[in-house]
């Protein structure tokens, strides 16, 4: 605690973690965690990840200043109670409809821009910007954007922290399709949980009808979540998952925790696990108390 406020800052919601909580304890959850030249599963609190020391404190006329009260009070606590997470928390995903498609598209868009790896990123352009590499892919609004945050030294998370207060939605939030899966195998998420499965001009992993759609993905929990789809018709859908599907987003997880910045956490509590982690080319070491380690292929130079 600092001043009366709590020094750990979440920037994936407690509550979301929770649906992936071990059966024998529901204050902890299964993982892969990033370890310098190894990957290591094991038993990790669910207080203990997903979070950052002093995220969302910044400095204002001499002042530490914080969003963290206003994060809890005007977006987590609302949606944890609304009836759309009451039917997640529930398990009651069969009764998930029309009314429940702009809030999964608002909390899948919340949970992206208030992300550690949404920080990083911002960090990572603007020091290319300052550095020069950015000038030939920049129009004159982003370039506007960039001269701004390098303008502070607090300029990156000023524009973090716009992103993860903001409650408002694009114009074309009405026109996203929304689909719900049920997965016959195990789903895995991550600390950085949408995940950005296509986007136009580049081919997706589930074939050429996504390739000019913007999709995303996010893991509701163990065996359901939904595609969250812009570009196409609007609509809603309830549907099984063929588990060939479910299996392209385990292993999209999987590569998201491998290349990313910031993503230490994998939630992976599934039979394929090891599978996988051989496909993405890591190499079993040893067996470890509460699961395994794995050393982490060598770089392609």
């Amino acid at each position: 605690m600092t001043a009366g406020r709590p020094k750990r800052h979440h920037y994936v919601p407690q509550f979301y973690l929770r649906r992936f909580a071990c059966a024998d304890d529901p204050n902890k959850v299964r993982v892969a965690e990033q370890h310098r030249d190894y990957l290591v599963t094991d038993r990790k609190s669910i207080d203990r990840i997903g979070y950052e020391d002093a995220l969302h404190d910044y400095r204002e006329d001499g002042a530490t200043r914080s969003i963290e009260g206003d994060l809890n009070r005007v977006i987590e606590t609302p949606f944890a109670a609304s009836s759309t997470w009451t039917k997640v928390s529930d398990g009651a995903f069969e009764t998930l409809d029309d009314s429940d498609r702009v809030p999964i598209y608002g909390f899948a868009r919340h949970l992206q821009r208030r992300n550690l790896e949404t920080l990083r990123f911002i960090e990572a352009e603007n020091e290319r910007f300052r550095a020069g590499g950015l000038a030939l892919d920049l129009d004159d609004e982003e370039a506007d954007m960039h001269e701004w945050i390098a303008a502070s030294a607090q300029g990156a998370h000023a524009l973090f922290r716009e992103g993860a207060m903001d409650t408002s939605l694009p114009p074309d939030a009405h026109a996203i399709n929304v689909m719900v899966c049920h997965s016959p195998i195990a789903l895995r998420s991550s600390t950085n949980p949408t995940l950005l499965i296509s986007t136009p001009g580049r081919q997706s992993v589930f074939g050429s009808l996504f390739n000019d759609l913007r999709t995303w993905w996010l893991t509701l929990d163990r065996y359901w979540g939904a595609f969250i789809i812009a570009g196409g018709p609007p609509g809603f859908s309830n549907l099984p998952m063929p588990a060939d599907a479910a299996r392209v987003i385990n292993r999209q997880y999987l590569v998201q925790h491998q290349n990313s910045m910031s993503v230490r956490y994998m939630l992976s509590d599934d039979e394929l696990l090891d599978e996988d982690l051989a496909w993405a080319g890591y190499r079993f070491e040893r067996q470890t108390t509460h699961g395994a380690r794995w050393l982490k292929p060598k770089p392609i130079a």
